[in-house]
């Protein structure tokens, strides 16, 4: 199953701009350059130019970004959210005890 496919259906037609959506619908089939085209139409990368998109717009472009980000982590086993390869999901084993950590004077 394309993970792509699904992040994109109910979202396109909210999105009043046809060549944004044409963009994305050419980029689905690759979840890594689907992610890196939203991350570019996020980011003001025209020297304060750009004039930026209305709240709906945003807010469903956000939506996909969080989504494909939580689907491309999962599937290399890191945490959602984080590209840290230390933040690898793996068993936790509970303790009974910790190292209290030492606070500055004054806290």
């Amino acid at each position: 199953m394309n993970p792509s496919v699904d992040i994109l259906e109910g979202r396109l037609d909210q999105i009043p701009y046809a060549h944004i959506r044409a963009r994305l619908v050419e980029l689905k089939d690759n979840p890594q350059a689907l992610l890196e085209y939203v991350d570019g139409l996020l980011l003001d990368t025209r020297d304060g130019q750009r004039r930026g998109f209305d709240v709906n717009t945003a807010s469903v472009l956000l939506s996909i970004k969080l989504d494909l980000t939580t689907r491309l982590r999962s599937d290399i086993g890191a945490w959602p959210g984080t590209s840290e390869p230390e933040f690898i999901i793996a068993n936790a084993k509970p303790t009974d005890s910790y190292a209290p950590a030492p606070l500055p004077k004054k806290w």
